[in-house]
Formats: structure tokens, sequence, C-alpha cells
């Protein structure tokens, strides 16, 4: 019993990983917005490392955003942000996935 323990714990932490969705915002959309008839999706994802509680880019929400803006010549509106974390053995991801609608 204490040898099936054992490996059920070790299997558990060498590949067991979780994934987890924090927030999900959608900004505004204003009534220019919805009359426009050039439209089209843009979407842009980015991610940060923690590995033991060690931080190494934190500036990636900024990032993201800025390489939303760059996709779209015209206006962005509309945006829709979801935070989200995949944790794995003593490091976890966070990620970000913003995804606008693009007037031109």
């Amino acid at each position: 019993m204490k040898r099936l323990i054992t490996i059920a714990l070790s299997s558990l932490l060498a590949g067991g990983c979780t994934h987890s969705i924090h927030q999900q915002y959608i900004s505004d959309v204003d009534a220019g917005l919805s009359q426009a008839t050039n439209t089209r999706t843009v979407v842009m994802t980015s991610e940060q490392s923690v590995v033991l509680g060690f931080v190494f880019d934190t500036d990636y929400v900024d990032q993201a955003y800025a390489d939303l803006k760059q996709q779209c010549p015209g206006r962005i509106g509309a945006i829709a942000t979801q935070y989200s974390t995949s944790h794995g053995f003593m490091h976890w991801t966070n990620k970000i996935r913003m995804e606008a609608i693009c007037t031109q």
C-alpha cells in the first residue's frame, strides 16, 4: 500500500498539471463600432513564465496590447481579455489572450 501511494504521488508531481481561467473581461462596445461595415477580428496572446516564484517577463500584458494595436491599422474596440494560468511542477505560466474588433 505504501508503494502504491508513493507511485501515485510521484506520478502526480512529475506529470500532473492544471489549467485555470482567472478572469474574462470585455470592454465597452461603442455605437460607431457596431455600425462599421469593414471589420475583422484580431487576436494576440502573450505568456509570462514563473519558476520557483521568480518572474522573468513583467510587461507581457502591455506587450500583448501593443501587438494587438499593431495588427490593426484602424481603430480597435470590444476588446475581450482572458487571463489564465497553466501550472506545472515547480513552475507556472500566466497567459493573456486578447481578441478585438478592428475597423478600418
